[in-house]
């Protein structure tokens, strides 16, 4: 039904201004994934709108926030007890153009004063609104509609919309990565024409776990591609001419943060003879970016510094150097790779001379649990986190998860989490919140669907971490229960622990044994975090590992 009314509405949509607009806006967006805007509209600035709106303080608007539980009911409450009106006597209903050319002021509103501009063009825009439009405009700035509503429902009802195929919908969509320009290729019947362009970021292909090399090797019976595991962001190469941009995990674009990188991309060349002259190269990498310093990886939680400098001086870059280490490439020069296998995708990277802080990954082809086991032994001495095992016939897969690459890095792995829950700590963590519930997803193929809790951790963060994680915490609060607070599930923690017990403490029926933090992932969201199938598989793996231990009389590592 939600899909049928969707794709009656885009119809409606005879301008190609507006239709990209209204399908950003439904698949929880207000511009592309890649772009260069960002809302940077927080928690603290749409209450201090409201307020002044319906001349509230701060305390009435945030009691009125806790009976509705929602961000966009209390802003449909404050509008409608608005006691200010527009400048504009016979104003206009808001259009999408409309609407989002003004969103788009706020996100390009920057440098000195601008928190108060953009203050007061939301302000504007509220005011103008009726109290079920500034609903909606909440929610589509928070990024939280719930009208259930993905962007895979949003392909579909462009497919019935404008009568394509769906799997040409979704197949132009990895290519692009963007559902506005999507939305006009379909309806120009043009889905064709997609192609994969540098200066887009394309989906991630992501990898499944596998807990043993035997395991590896029984599912295979086949060479495969052995890597490090490295312990940084993923990040893309984007080089087109002289633009070079890098986009996270996220697919945000973070060239700013790591300027020694992009220069190092404009440096790239083909490897030619000395007297051959030089020709342009253009092309998308995925790799990682990792702080390294004299031979060795610094720890992740640094490289997460460079992230958070508003201001990068030459200091902070020489304290945190960084490389980016190339695994794999998916466009070159003009030419789409990702159906290539990637023992071909390999030998392309392998002609090509990049500067000494871009580094080609080093792999070898593996045959035996022997020497699955050798290479991890070597990773974990180097400090990687383990190994990546790929088939070398893969091709790459935007935005899927799958056995065509695989992950090992330790019996148990680790769980990557969202915080839900936060408590206030005891004696020199009194007045901070230092206790974190953390929870994964119920369905691994959903990125809306239940969280269900399987922990609580307060070890592994710095006393610097816990405060700058304490205001974080507080901007997302959604309820406040005294000593502990709700919050909206956004901050990603990497949690490692001892074991996983079957539990009824917690709503997924289990609990992580001896749980400490080891990492804040500022690089992933909550649709990045695992599923619960993800633990069932790491409890049913504990038996075999802890048998075969006794077996081996000594600690295993694969």
């Amino acid at each position: 039904m939600k899909v049928n009314i969707l794709s009656g509405y885009l119809c409606s949509l005879n301008d190609d201004e507006s239709l990209p607009i209204a399908v950003l806006f439904f698949s929880n967006r207000i511009f592309p994934r890649g772009s260069k805007f960002l809302m940077n509209t927080g928690y603290s600035t749409i209450i201090q709108v409201l307020s002044e709106i319906a001349t509230m303080d701060s305390k009435q608007i945030q009691n009125v926030y806790l009976q509705h539980g929602d961000m966009g009911a209390l802003a449909e409450y404050a509008v409608s007890n608005r006691n200010m009106v527009s400048l504009f006597q016979q104003q206009q209903p808001l259009t999408l153009l409309s609407t989002h050319d003004r969103l788009k002021k706020i996100a390009d509103t920057i440098g000195s004063g601008s928190a108060k501009d953009k203050k007061n063009i939301l302000k504007g825009l509220l005011i103008d609104s009726s109290p079920l439009e500034a609903k909606y405009l909440i929610k589509i700035i928070n990024g939280e509609m719930r009208i259930g509503l993905t962007e895979g429902l949003v392909e579909i009802a462009i497919s019935e919309a404008f009568r394509q195929d769906l799997k040409d919908v979704r197949h132009a969509m990895l290519f692009l990565g963007d559902i506005s320009h999507l939305v006009i290729l379909a309806k120009k019947n043009l889905l064709h024409t997609a192609l994969i362009k540098p200066l887009t970021p394309l989906s991630y292909m992501l990898a499944d776990v596998m807990f043993t090399a035997e395991e590896i090797m029984a599912y295979y019976q086949k060479p495969l591609i052995c890597e490090f595991k490295y312990d940084g962001i993923r990040a893309q190469m984007h080089k087109f001419g002289q633009q070079i941009r890098l986009f996270s995990r996220k697919l945000s674009d973070v060239t700013m943060a790591f300027p020694e990188l992009a220069n190092a991309a404009a440096d790239t060349r083909p490897l030619v003879s000395t007297t051959a002259p030089l020709s342009r190269i253009d092309f998308i990498l995925d790799g990682e970016v990792m702080a390294f310093q004299s031979g060795k990886p610094l720890h992740f939680q640094e490289l997460q510094k460079r992230l958070h400098k508003k201001n990068l001086t030459e200091q902070i870059m020489s304290q945190i150097p960084v490389v980016y280490i190339v695994y794999d490439i998916m466009y070159f020069n003009g030419e789409n790779l990702i159906r290539k296998p990637i023992k071909e995708r390999k030998e392309v990277l392998s002609n090509i001379i990049f500067n000494e802080h871009i580094i080609n990954s080093s792999y070898k082809f593996v045959t035996s649990e022997e020497e699955i086991i050798e290479m991890f032994e070597k990773s974990r001495d180097i400090g990687h986190e383990g190994l990546l095992l790929k088939d070398p016939d893969s091709h790459y897969h935007p935005g899927k998860r799958g056995k065509y690459w695989v992950k090992m890095k330790k019996e148990l792995d680790t769980i990557d989490a969202v915080v839900v829950i936060a408590e206030y700590g005891h004696g020199k963590r009194a007045g901070m919140l230092s206790d974190y519930t953390f929870a994964v997803r119920d369905d691994p193929d959903s990125n809306t669907s239940q969280l269900r809790t399987i922990g609580k951790a307060y070890s592994g963060l710095t006393d610097d971490e816990i405060i700058e994680t304490t205001k974080r915490l507080k901007s997302i609060m959604l309820k406040d229960e005294g000593i502990r607070i709700i919050v909206k599930p956004e901050i990603v923690l990497e949690i490692a622990f001892d074991s996983i017990q079957k539990s009824n403490r917690h709503d997924s029926g289990f609990a992580l044994r001896f749980p400490r933090i080891k990492n804040i992932r500022e690089d992933k969201t909550v649709s990045d975090i695992d599923s619960l199938q993800k633990v069932k598989q790491v409890y049913e793996n504990q038996t075999y590992i802890m048998s075969k231990t006794r077996r081996n009389g000594n600690t295993t590592f694969c």
